[in-house]
Formats: C-alpha cells, sequence, structure tokens
C-alpha cells in the first residue's frame, strides 16, 4: 500500500519522454481493463483514510481486514462489518468523518474481498459468527469491549454477535440490517447479483437514494461488474443458505441484546424496510433509532458525514453515561 504515496515522486523523477509513455500506457491498460481504475480508487482510499491491509490466519483461512489506530483506555475499538456482496473499503468513505484517535478496524467477512474462500466452507449463519469469533480472538480484539458496527448483512450479524458474547461489545450500531422482517430473499437477492450493466443499474436504483446525482460512465460500471463477477457462485451458495433464516435477527437473537444499541436507517431503504427499525426499538432495550432523510440502503456511502457524526453522538453518549 505504500506505492500509492510514493506515486508522487516517481512521477517528479521521470524524464519527459518516460513520463509521457508511462500515463499513455496507464490509460490504455485502464481503458482495456477499466477494473484496474477502480482497484487504484481503492488502494488510495485505503491509504487516504490511514489504514494499513492486513492478513491473519483465522478458522483455518487467511482472513483480510484493514486497521487505523491503536487501542486506547477509555475509548473502544471500533470493529466494522460490510454487506452482502460488499467488502471492508466501503467504509473508508464514512471512516474519513470519524476522529483520527479511534481504532478502527473493518474485516471482509468470509468469500468476501480478499478474505479465503473454502470449496467446502460452512455458509450457515450460525458459522459466520464462529469465523468471526475466531477472528476477533486472532487479532486481539477480545481483550476489552469493543463497539461493533454493522450494515445490511453485516448489521445482522453485528446484533447476533452482541446477543452472543455479550461480555464482548460495548455498543452496538445497526445500520439497515438484514434479519428483521426482511423481505422474500428469491426477490432481492437475484437483484443484488447482477449479471449486466443495465441489471447493474437496476441493483443502483434500488440501493441508493439517487445514485445517478454523479453517475459513473458505462467503462466504469463494467469494471464494477468484472470485480464482482468471479465471487458470483459464492454469492448464490450464501443466497440459498440465507432463505433457511431470512429472519434470523428478530427470531433468536434480538430479545439477547444487552448492550447499547443504535440503529441508523435510510428513510427511503427500497432493500430492506425502514419499518424493521421499530420491531428493534421496541425489543432492544437502551436502543435509539435514527432515521435519515434522502438515505436509502446505504448512509454510510451516501450520507457520510451525517451518518459519521450520529455514530460519534452515539460514542459518546455511552461513554459519559447520558
Amino acid at each position: 500500500m505504500d506505492v500509492l504515496p510514493a506515486s508522487p515522486a516517481l512521477i517528479l523523477l521521470a524524464g519527459g519522454g518516460t513520463l509521457v509513455s508511462t500515463v499513455a500506457a496507464a490509460l490504455f491498460v485502464c481503458y482495456l481493463r477499466p477494473a484496474y481504475i477502480l482497484i487504484l480508487l481503492r488502494w488510495y482510499n485505503v491509504w487516504k483514510t490511514g489504514f494499513k491491509i492486513k492478513f491473519v490466519k483465522a478458522a483455518g483461512r487467511q482472513v483480510a481486514y484493514m486497521e487505523r489506530g491503536e487501542p486506547r483506555d477509555g475509548e473502544p475499538s471500533m470493529l466494522f462489518l460490510h454487506g452482502f456482496t460488499d467488502r471492508k473499503e466501503t467504509w473508508c468513505e464514512m471512516i474519513k468523518y470519524l476522529p483520527e484517535h479511534l481504532h478502527l478496524i473493518a474485516v471482509d467477512l468470509p468469500g468476501h474481498g480478499d478474505t479465503e474462500i473454502k470449496p467446502d466452507d460452512d455458509l450457515s449463519f450460525q458459522n459466520g459468527l464462529v469465523i468471526l469469533h475466531q477472528f476477533v480472538g486472532a487479532i486481539g480484539l477480545d481483550r476489552t469491549q469493543f463497539h461493533i458496527v454493522g450494515i445490511s448483512m453485516g448489521g445482522a450479524i453485528a446484533g447476533c454477535y452482541a446477543a452472543s458474547h455479550p461480555e464482548q461489545v460495548s455498543a452496538l450500531t445497526m445500520m439497515c440490517p438484514a434479519g428483521v422482517r426482511t423481505p422474500p430473499l428469491e426477490h432481492i437477492g437475484p437483484l443484488l447479483i447482477p449479471e449486466s450493466t443495465t441489471a447493474l443499474k437496476e441493483m443502483l436504483d434500488r440501493v441508493f437514494y439517487d445514485w445517478k446525482v454523479v453517475e459513473p460512465p458505462e467503462m466504469i460500471l463494467e469494471g464494477v461488474l468484472e470485480l464482482r463477477k468471479p465471487r458470483h457462485d459464492f454469492y448464490r451458495k450464501m443466497l440459498t443458505e440465507s432463505r433457511k433464516t431470512p429472519d434470523i435477527l428478530e427470531k433468536e437473537y434480538m430479545d439477547k441484546i444487552t448492550a447499547p444499541t443504535q440503529v441508523i436507517w435510510g428513510k427511503h431503504d427500497q432493500i430492506l424496510p425502514p419499518s424493521a427499525a421499530a420491531v428493534l426499538e421496541k425489543a432492544v432495550p437502551n436502543c435509539r433509532v435514527d432515521l435519515l432523510d434522502r438515505c436509502g440502503h446505504a448512509p454510510g456511502n451516501e450520507r457520510p458525514r451525517k451518518t459519521a457524526s450520529l455514530l460519534i453522538r452515539f460514542r459518546e453518549s455511552i461513554l459519559n453515561n447520558e
């Protein structure tokens, strides 16, 4: 990851002809493989937000995660869990608005991002919790209580983890979590595994309140598909397994959550129903709900500054015993 900070120096040292040919070659490669543009942007966002990419062996696999900062007394570390078909870097946009002194970790969940896929993986929700628990232990995050944050599928996992390991979790934030009043997965599942740019646009229309404010060119959408398609078979298997427990958070874990809880939901979410927030508010003790205007299923990407502000306000209220 230290290649990006060094790039300006390399450009200044390059000779005129060499610089022109290098830039031309880079543009040519990016034009042929637009996915490379997205990979470069991903690396840049990781570097810009101060994260380091790391790997650890947990549950018999290489688990990828990114980390920023060091644990501090009186400031619980934060663990971020992404949603279905997403990856750890999705948090960068919101995290840039969080205080720099916080110790932050974002992990690629099994089969996502750079975390290893096992051909014989048990894809049940319960085994996913076991793998996450082993990851937490492998990086030493279980030495003190931490604040767990998840969105969509990651929100359901965060809630179930907080219920399963109350001794480890000091605070819980769920953004548009799955597992509560979930619509039929045969309707929303295929939408999240697009096979064409047309299908990808349909997915974006449903995920975001208004993604066309800055609509990317067709080649960028093609790059998105190129990066996603190698994992489509895994996503379909995971979706099939998820159909066995669509409302697992509501039916098996929700009433066991003891940590102070925050639910953030976009009022215009078309993937999972915002009305489920009221179900959580009623069932989980010490639960607060924040609903966001002009926001769909991705608060951290659509309203990053506001979402970060709500997250910090919630943390401070706990630390100050308000």
